[in-house]
This record gives structure tokens, C-alpha cells and sequence, in this order.
């Protein structure tokens, strides 16, 4: 059985190639990117499959805010200001 996690989030990021002639990485750099990271390292935590960041919360529509349910309010690591955090259950 295999179990995925997903962390969602949005924000700006700067993208760059890393490496040398012979090997290069594209590696993305934002504090956005380390939430969504963080936020899908925190599913198995609170054992969901998706966790949404308030922030991207906010841009659903109305349709699909009545799908989500609230997990939890955290101030994550790096940052002062609490986010609120949601999922949506998905059933297979």
C-alpha cells in the first residue's frame, strides 16, 4: 500500500539551475516552497492526505471552501503569523 501526501501552497519563487558542466539541478527558492514542503511532511502528522494552506484556502471558490474542513491554526517555524491549515477528505 502506498500513501501520498500533498502540501499546497502559493506564493513567489526563484528558480535556478545548480550544479556544473557536467550535472545540473533546478532547485526552487522561496519561504513559499518550504511551507508547501513543510505542510506535506505534516500530513502523515495529522494522518490526511492533502493539507491546504489558509492562504490557498482563500482563493477557492465557495463550492469547493464547503468541501474543506479546518484541521488546525500553527505558527510554523520561520514565521510570527499563524496559518490556518485545512484538508479535503478524499475518499477512493
Amino acid at each position: 500500500h502506498v500513501r501520498m501526501g500533498f502540501g499546497l501552497h502559493f506564493g513567489w519563487a526563484v528558480e535556478a539551475a545548480i550544479g556544473s558542466s557536467l550535472k545540473i539541478d533546478a532547485s526552487y527558492l522561496s519561504p513559499h516552497v518550504n511551507l508547501a514542503s513543510r505542510l506535506e511532511a505534516a500530513t502523515k502528522q495529522y494522518g490526511v492526505d492533502i493539507l491546504i494552506s489558509g492562504d490557498t484556502f482563500g482563493l477557492f471558490s465557495d463550492e469547493v471552501k464547503g468541501l474543506c474542513r479546518l484541521v488546525d491554526r500553527v505558527t510554523v517555524k520561520g514565521s510570527e503569523r499563524p496559518i490556518k491549515l485545512y484538508t479535503y477528505d478524499v475518499s477512493f
